[in-house]
């Protein structure tokens, strides 16, 4: 007969395997930390799939995500402003023409809403005057991200294909 486990020790043991369980028709998430990058620049990888990034744009500072060849299906990050001064830039890897999506924006008297779209950008930018608390999602299929957005300024979040 097998050992009892009290409910501290089974959380410890949960909490130590960080991937996904699937216990026939539920699954446990394993949860990523946060990531809040301090250099102007940060290099994504396939482990950081999960994550919330803060983004602190009060000077420069480049995210570039991981080439899609690399990533599975379900591969996601938020990217959250956390301070505004500069730019703050997400690039795909190797300018990958790999970004399709939209970013929706309202004017700060909330009077019009505008629609920033791409179907092929390899950069995403949130202009110097973004608001803190403006945020992009980024999913990948295995062959493209995807992305949506809201902010609370018109045309300070942009989608382009610098090459």
């Amino acid at each position: 007969m097998g050992k009892r486990l009290g409910m501290a020790r089974m959380e410890a043991l949960l909490e130590n395997i960080k991937r996904d369980l699937d216990l026939s028709g539920s699954t446990l998430h394993f949860r990523k930390g946060n990531s809040s990058p301090t250099g102007t620049g940060t290099e994504l990888s396939a482990a950081d799939s999960g994550k919330v990034i803060f983004m602190d744009a009060s000077s420069s500072n480049t995210i570039t995500l991981p080439a899609v060849s690399g990533l599975s299906a379900g591969w996601h990050i938020k990217v959250i402003l956390t301070a505004t001064g500069a730019a703050g830039i997400i690039n795909t890897a190797s300018a990958e023409d790999k970004l399709t999506g939209y970013v929706e924006e309202s004017a700060s008297n909330g009077n019009n809403h505008t629609l920033t779209a791409d179907t092929d950008a390899d950069r995403i930018t949130f202009v110097n005057g973004a608001v803190p608390g403006d945020w992009v999602d980024i999913h990948c299929n295995g062959s493209l991200f995807y992305i949506f957005g809201k902010s609370a300024a018109e045309n300070k979040i942009t989608l382009t294909k610098e090459d």
